[in-house]
C-alpha cells in the first residue's frame, strides 16, 4: 500500500463551506492509522444518514486552521451515549452537514472525531486531472488521494458492532459495546458469551 508524502495535511469542511478545517498528522503517525474507526451506534447512523460512519480522531494540537467549533454556524446535538457521558455531534446550521463527534465542552476540547465524509474530495479520491472515455462512458481520471488509507480500519477497529448489519465487511478488530472494553477479531467471536 502506498504511503503519502510527509507531512500529511488533511483538509475538509461542510457542504456550504461555512465550517472548514485543516490538520497535519504528526510525523510519528503511521498510515495505516490506529486512530480511525467506524461507529455503528444508532445515534451516529441517524446523525450521518449512513450505515457505517467512518471517523478519524484528531487532536486539537494538530489543527493548522482555526477550530471550526467556535464558528457561529457550528451547532451540536447532545445525547447520552453511556451513563455520565454526553456525546456531542457537531453539524453546520446552514447546510446540515454532520461534521464531528466529541464528549468535551468546546472550552475543554483536546480531541474530536471528524466524520471522514467531510474530508475534501482531493484528499479522499484524488485530484481530478482529466477525463477519459471508456467502456461505460466518460470517467474522471484522478491522481493521488489517501481515502483508502484514512478509511482502512485494519489497525484500529469498529465501535458498537452489536448493531452491525449482517454481511457488511469490516476489517480490523471490533468492540461489541463501548462499556465492555473487550475487542474481538470477528463479530461471531463477539456474540459468544
Amino acid at each position: 500500500m502506498s504511503k503519502p508524502p510527509s507531512p500529511v495535511v488533511i483538509t475538509g469542511g461542510c457542504n456550504c463551506g461555512a465550517l472548514r478545517y485543516s490538520f497535519t498528522l504528526p510525523e510519528s503517525r503511521e498510515l495505516l492509522l490506529a486512530n480511525n474507526s467506524t461507529c455503528q451506534c444508532t445515534l451516529c447512523r441517524k446523525f450521518t444518514g449512513t450505515v457505517v460512519p467512518d471517523l478519524i480522531l484528531c487532536q486539537v494540537s494538530w489543527m493548522t486552521s482555526p477550530l471550526f467549533h467556535k464558528s457561529p454556524e457550528y451547532r451540536t446535538y447532545d445525547s447520552n451515549v453511556l451513563p455520565d457521558v454526553t456525546g456531542r455531534r457537531g453539524f453546520c446550521s446552514n447546510c446540515g452537514s454532520s461534521m464531528c463527534y466529541h464528549t468535551q465542552s468546546i472550552e475543554e476540547l483536546t480531541w474530536f472525531a471528524i466524520y471522514l465524509g467531510t474530508v475534501d474530495e482531493e484528499i479522499l479520491a484524488g485530484k481530478a486531472i482529466g477525463e477519459k472515455d471508456g467502456k461505460y462512458g466518460v470517467r474522471t481520471e484522478r491522481q493521488g488521494g489517501i481515502g483508502h488509507l484514512l478509511c482502512d480500519t485494519t489497525n484500529s477497529g469498529h465501535l458498537f458492532v452489536e448493531n452491525a448489519v449482517p454481511g457488511w465487511d469490516m476489517k480490523g478488530r471490533k468492540i461489541w459495546r463501548m462499556d465492555e472494553e473487550k475487542w474481538f477479531s470477528t463479530i461471531e467471536e463477539g456474540r459468544e458469551k
